[in-house]
């Protein structure tokens, strides 16, 4: 799971939206006024779907309920770096230690949250498209300044207690790991183990972390490489000037999912 952004062209925003609100509305209500799911045949059901279909075809819509003739999702290759997982109009931050998000956030480093001043829950918005370049350019310069460090906490399994009372039980620990899967770093009961991908742990830090509630931990700083960043952070400001090249550059919308 993670934070997805896309980029979408509306011809016309306002009138996609209510048709495919009317659209959305129209099959929840279906489903609702037609009983317990599970308790309908098949053919309730496809006769169900087929009714949703007709209506949203009857708003011009697909008949997913999509307005396909006046929406437009746009996900081009970047021209600097065309094989990254970023894209020109489709930017991604996954939930863990290694998403963009969380890695600028800890470098104290403007998000992408910051960069188009995103707000709250909205799904749907139009950013202010020069302000975000204002933003995104410092940025980047900012994080190729920067140190490439990562942290992450280590703490016991909040389920059960650690059966490890020595170094020499650890070591035992780790030299059974070394005789199983090593095709990629892992986390499990026992800890974490980066036997595939050695880390350069530059610090452990005690401190104290909370996933449900407040436990002892060790913070671990490792060095990294931050060019895959940059790099992301760079297709981002091709975005940004792919629609400021455009005469309709309001017709262009973020998708803020996550």
């Amino acid at each position: 799971m993670g934070l997805d952004i896309y980029l979408y062209r509306y011809s016309n925003y306002e009138d996609t939206i209510a048709r495919e609100k009317e659209s959305q509305e129209f099959d929840d209500k279906l489903w609702e006024n037609s009983g317990d799911y599970d308790t309908l045949t098949d053919e309730q059901k496809d006769s169900i779907r087929q009714k949703i279909q007709d209506h949203a075809r009857s708003l011009g819509l697909s008949k997913d309920g999509s307005d396909e003739m006046n929406k437009e999702c746009i996900e081009i290759a970047s021209e600097k770096y065309p094989d990254h997982y970023f894209k020109i109009g489709y930017f991604r931050s996954s939930y863990n230690e290694g998403g963009i998000e969380r890695i600028l956030r800890n470098l104290g480093l403007p998000t992408m949250e910051d960069i188009f001043d995103h707000a709250g829950e909205e799904y749907r918005f139009r950013p202010d498209w020069e302000a975000a370049l204002d933003r995104v350019t410092p940025l980047i310069d900012g994080l190729k300044s920067r140190g490439a460090y990562r942290v992450h906490s280590v703490s016991g399994n909040i389920f059960q207690e650690s059966t490890i009372k020595s170094e020499k039980e650890a070591l035992d620990v780790f030299m059974d790991k070394l005789t199983k899967n090593t095709d990629y770093n892992y986390s499990c009961s026992e800890g974490e183990f980066s036997i595939h991908e050695p880390q350069k742990v530059l610090a452990m830090i005690r401190g104290k972390s909370k996933i449900f509630a407040e436990r002892d931990c060790v913070y671990v700083v490792t060095e990294s490489d931050n060019t895959w960043y940059v790099n992301a952070l760079e297709i981002i400001k091709e975005t940004i000037e792919y629609v400021l090249s455009k005469k309709n550059k309001e017709q262009y919308y973020l998708h803020w999912s996550g």
